[in-house]
């Protein structure tokens, strides 16, 4: 007796239309993807050195604390009033030169817009000195 035997087809997968896909998908995402240019700021730090300094020739120092407060010489200024405030000292100063003092904790859009500001007079020469808070 003889039983039906089925016969096996040949099942190959073919692959060419997934990997034609695939390709088509990666060329549209990088063709669609937006490459971003990070703008940084170049910050110089200061450096120690035994020279002596006079007085017209130090540089303008700029606390700022955790909470947002603008100081200069102790003197508590608005970021609206920067600018004037740091023109003047530079009218009065031989020197161009800022430092920007500041803790860890300090908000970085505060510090960026305080360097926006002074940048915005010309100076280039701007130093960043972090402390750790106490």
């Amino acid at each position: 007796m003889i039983l039906l035997k089925k016969q096996k087809k040949n099942t190959e997968i073919n692959v060419a239309p997934l990997i034609d896909i695939v390709f088509l998908l990666l060329i549209f995402f990088m063709l669609t993807s937006e490459f971003t240019d990070f703008k940084t700021i170049d910050m110089i730090s200061p450096n120690k050195s035994n020279t002596t300094i006079q007085k017209s020739e130090l540089p303008i120092v700029i606390n700022l604390s955790a909470n947002g407060t603008i100081e200069i010489d102790n003197v508590n200024v608005d970021l609206m009033d920067l600018s004037s405030t740091v023109k003047d000292k530079l009218m009065n100063s031989k020197n161009d030169k800022v430092i920007i003092s500041t803790l860890n904790e300090t908000k970085i859009n505060l510090l960026i817009n305080i360097v926006d500001a002074i940048r915005s007079l010309g100076i280039e020469n701007i130093a960043l000195i972090t402390k750790e808070n106490k």
